[in-house]
């Protein structure tokens, strides 16, 4: 008699799977709906760290510039910058000039909200074209490593060092620029 109920069992689970199969909706590509998955938080890059260091960039700017090897003399040049929101907390643009030249500049600093990717374009009166980078956020400490879209021909470790920049924030009320060459820096402090 249990050979019987085992048999039985065995039957009674094999024929829950087949009629739980054949009541099962049909897949997409067999001719059913498609399901819709809301996308997962990780699929979407987070954007909170980025528009936090957006966020503290608004507001004007005094600048200092100092090339290399001056660290306690009076500023090389200096000037003033205004950031603006552009449409949103994610796109920025701003306006400069230096108190020493008629030179001027412009120009936006974003992020793009599908891949987390920092942009920034840069365009000066006494310049021969557009400035185009790419930055990425280091998380750990507040700075961007911004790189030339399209390094000059002359591409190599030197040339690429000099057209890579670094924005760090310092604290709410500086932040610096720099080439990675460290050929010169400059030092942003907020006007009230």
């Amino acid at each position: 008699m249990s050979d019987y109920r085992k048999y039985l069992r065995v039957a009674s689970i094999v024929l829950g799977i087949v009629a739980s199969t054949a009541a099962a909706s049909k897949l997409a590509a067999q001719g059913g709906v498609k399901v819709r998955r809301p996308a997962t938080a990780a699929a979407q890059p987070s954007l909170e760290p980025a528009r936090s260091m957006l966020r503290h960039l608004v507001g004007r700017w005094r600048v200092e510039i100092r090339f290399a090897g001056n660290f306690d003399g009076p500023p090389d040049a200096s000037g003033a910058r205004v950031v603006d929101s552009l449409f949103d907390d994610l796109r920025l643009q701003w306006t400069e000039g230096l108190d020493s030249s008629h030179m001027r500049g412009q120009g936006i600093i974003g992020v793009d909200s599908r891949t987390g990717g920092f942009y920034s374009t840069a365009v000066y009166s006494t310049g021969s074209g557009t400035e185009l980078l790419t930055g990425t956020l280091d998380l750990a400490e507040p700075f961007i490593t911004f790189s030339p879209i399209a390094p000059s021909a002359e591409a190599g470790g030197a040339r690429q060092a000099m057209e890579s920049f670094v924005l760090r924030m310092v604290d709410t009320d500086h932040f610096t620029w720099s080439p990675l060459d460290r050929g010169w820096r400059a030092l942003w402090t907020r006007e009230p």
